[in-house]
């Protein structure tokens, strides 16, 4: 009977605690599906379940910083100055104290993407430079690929508006830093493809082009690996190539030896990425 009495008793208090609980859960819910949704690319529906919550008091500065960050990408895929807008106003009315500490650096990695979505690059840089030692903590390995590309997008923006010396010195540091990320994350695909880059622009032709090769084979069995596989093929096919022929032949980049060696480069680079795609 006692044993009996007890589990009554401790049903009654869990069915207690689940009703008292109940509202929070829900809410946590909500907004777990609004990140979800965000995390998927469905930005539309994201900010759809962000404001369906902002009801609750508790949940807006959570929400309202999802919300904010989908309006960016959906601004970065239709361009609509009103999402860009509205983002900036969320960002700016929130108090980052009031935010969880992984949200504090989604905070900034929204101040970030909105500084260089308004051309302002080099402020962005900064801010994504600074989080970047806490997000690695922080945040999972897909969020942290994100936030390496966007600084590595604003640092790269940053080189190639300055010239001469502080042009290279600027891809310079940038190699330094990329190759640290990817000495931490062999698996970086961000890294991988930004060596490339900051190599080519710190002058180190064969360097960019022999990180171009490991970069594509990194990239073949990666969830993002097509997609960064085109964007190398791209830029080595477009930019590489023809600066490293023509430093190869010293002449014009329209003279007929300097056409021939991209010619030769094109089917090397060609034969290589063939050879090393994978067969199923």
């Amino acid at each position: 009977m006692a044993i009996t009495a007890n589990c009554t008793r401790a049903a009654v208090a869990v069915a207690l605690l689940s009703m008292a609980a109940s509202p929070a859960a829900a809410g946590q819910s909500d907004l777990e599906r609004a990140r979800a949704m965000y995390n998927e690319g469905r930005f539309d529906e994201a900010i759809a379940a962000a404001v369906s919550v902002k009801h609750k008091p508790d949940s807006v500065p959570s929400a309202t910083l999802i919300e904010a960050r989908a309006r960016l990408e959906r601004f970065r895929q239709n361009g609509d100055a009103g999402d860009l807008g509205a983002a900036r106003a969320a960002l700016v009315s929130l108090n980052p104290r009031v935010l969880a500490p992984q949200e504090i650096i989604e905070w900034q990695i929204g101040i970030g993407t909105a500084l260089f979505l308004e051309n302002q690059p080099g402020a962005a840089a900064e801010m994504f430079a600074t989080i970047l030692p806490s997000a690695r903590e922080r945040l999972s390995p897909g969020e942290l690929d994100k936030l390496v590309e966007w600084w590595a997008s604003t640092v790269a923006r940053v080189a190639e508006s300055q010239t001469g010396s502080a042009r290279k010195d600027a891809y310079t540091a940038m190699l330094s830093a990329v190759r640290d990320e990817l000495e931490r994350n062999p698996l970086s695909w961000p890294a991988s493809y930004w060596l490339v880059v900051a190599a080519r622009g710190a002058g180190n032709l064969d360097d960019s082009w022999n990180a171009a090769i490991t970069a594509w084979i990194r990239a073949g069995s990666q969830p993002e690996g097509e997609r960064v596989r085109a964007d190398l093929d791209r830029f080595v096919t477009q930019t590489l190539i023809p600066e490293r022929a023509q430093a190869r032949t010293g002449q014009r980049l329209d003279s007929k030896a300097t056409e021939t060696e991209i010619a030769a480069h094109t089917e090397q680079w060609r034969a290589l990425v063939e050879h090393w795609r994978a067969r199923t």
